[in-house]
């Protein structure tokens, strides 16, 4: 049957049809450049095209450029395509320049990478659409039974059945226990009239969704499937109280359960961010801030007494505490790091109004970053007494405290600015936690682009219209009579 080799064939074409759209985009910039079928001369042609499908196909497999989820999600492509096609921008752009192989027009690879992006993105999305089309007409799929009614049976069939794109074909669910709920898909037999359907009707996999309490059952079924080559997929009843996107790690042959994935536990990662996070401060710190402290300095000492900074105690990495560094917006009052800040409070400076609502308050924390108290996207880090308050009424609250915290976040960039409650709160810290278990490079650059739009909007858009920016416009930040927060002290 099809469908018990889609998975390698369809990786197949995808990866083939990466490199096709790449070599095209290499002829059409070298038409364009007016040098027919190479902009490298002829001589070195065979070998320029050579290194550049071994190095996009090296760094594509690499990066996950192939997972199944990208496959299905068209805004992940749009992303990750991205990243990979600067990656390989720069890998080629330095071995050319090394090297002094070959001979070549640095503008002229500029344009065959840009048109390497759009053809390939566009490569891409029509793939799916085909794809999806020839799933719905019953081909390239696999055939699916789901083998236990209750709630995590339901929920995967919902996710099976939400997407043709995925190559499942839904069958039925098989259950000892009788079906009483209508509003339920009825079931097709027992679990022992599964193993008979299943040799009729060609079952490829048999998703298990059984309690812990059926080990025998559980046991009997997968013996039942390898016999008959079937992939048994076992959803552990555990799912019903863990929520989060879990990761299996082993000692030995003990399989390990962490709640929470981590891609900057990883050493690699953790250096690629750190090195970004250097120089991208370090090129803030010497061509705009070496200019705008003295600047706003005056300022502020004009504007109001007291120091040009804003000195406090913030909770960072693995809950240790360090000194945030911000432009002083208010006047010197004794509750500047008990009371948090109000609509029209009274103890924010005029000066301090406008690097407020701008953010360029914030500028400072370049400073923490180089420092490597703080990286340039992360979780916004709160003060100490925050930081207590909401651990107790907020689960999980703490896991934000994995990573580094940062000048701007996943949080952030959704809307989640302004004065919050306990109930957008639990939102921050879910977007948080989101950003700790996905984190990536593209992850990082969309973060930082949205960053930059919405400063934009801030300061060029709503400055004109009197109108807030688009993503300050979520009806659900809204005042509220319990504990309020705002940005500035909680983000």
């Amino acid at each position: 049957m099809l469908g018990n080799y889609y998975s390698n064939k369809v990786k197949f074409i995808r990866e083939s049809s990466d490199l096709v759209f790449l070599n095209l985009a290499f002829f059409i910039t070298s038409l364009i450049s007016k040098q027919s079928f190479s902009f490298t001369p002829h001589d070195q042609t065979f070998s320029f095209l050579i290194m550049i499908n071994l190095i996009w196909f090296v760094l594509a497999i690499n990066t996950d450029l192939y997972k199944m989820d990208l496959l299905v999600r068209i805004d992940k492509n749009v992303y990750k395509l991205f990243f990979v096609v600067i990656l390989n921008y720069i890998v080629v752009s330095l071995i050319l320049y090394l090297s002094h192989i070959f001979k070549y027009s640095a503008r002229h690879l500029f344009v065959f990478y840009f048109l390497a992006y759009y053809l390939i993105l566009a490569e891409k999305k029509l793939f799916l659409l085909v794809l999806k089309n020839l799933r719905q007409r019953g081909y390239n799929i696999r055939n699916v039974v789901i083998l236990g009614s209750g709630k995590v049976g339901e929920e995967i069939k919902s996710h099976i059945m939400a997407d043709y794109s995925f190559g499942y074909k839904y069958l039925g669910a098989f259950d000892d226990k009788p079906n009483i709920d209508p509003f339920k898909t009825p079931l097709l037999g027992t679990l022992n009239d599964f193993k008979s359907f299943a040799l009729k009707n060609k079952v490829d996999i048999a998703f298990i969704a059984l309690p812990e309490s059926a080990y025998s059952r559980i046991s009997e079924l997968m013996q039942f499937c390898d016999a008959n080559t079937i992939r048994a997929k076992i959803i552990p009843d555990f799912m019903l109280y863990i929520r989060y996107r879990i990761k299996l790690d082993y000692y030995g042959n003990i399989p390990i359960i962490l709640l929470h994935d981590e891609p900057l536990d990883s050493f690699w990662n953790r250096f690629i961010k750190r090195i970004f996070d250097i120089v991208f401060s370090l090129s803030v710190i010497l061509f705009i801030l070496s200019w705008l402290i003295p600047v706003l300095g005056i300022l502020i000492k004009i504007d109001s007494k007291g120091p040009v900074f804003f000195i406090q105690r913030r909770t960072g990495l693995n809950n240790y505490d360090f000194d945030i560094i911000k432009f002083r917006t208010m006047f010197i009052n004794a509750n500047a790091n008990t009371k948090t800040t109000r609509k029209n409070d009274s103890r924010i400076t005029r000066l301090g109004s406008f690097l407020r609502r701008t953010n360029i308050d914030e500028l400072p924390q370049f400073i923490n970053v180089l420092k490597g108290d703080m990286s340039i996207i992360g979780p916004r880090p709160h003060m100490f007494q925050e930081t207590i308050y909401y651990s107790k009424i907020i689960d999980s609250y703490l896991v934000r405290h994995f990573v580094k915290p940062g000048i701007t976040g996943w949080a952030q960039v959704n809307g989640l600015h302004g004065n919050t409650n306990i109930a957008i709160m639990k939102r921050r810290i879910k977007h948080d936690i989101y950003y700790i278990e996905n984190w990536s490079v593209v992850l990082d650059i969309r973060i930082l682009f949205k960053t930059v739009k919405n400063m934009y909007e801030i300061l060029f858009v709503s400055s004109k219209s009197n109108k807030k920016p688009a993503y300050l416009n979520d009806k659900r930040a809204v005042n509220s009579k319990e504990f309020v927060m705002t940005s500035k002290n909680v983000s």
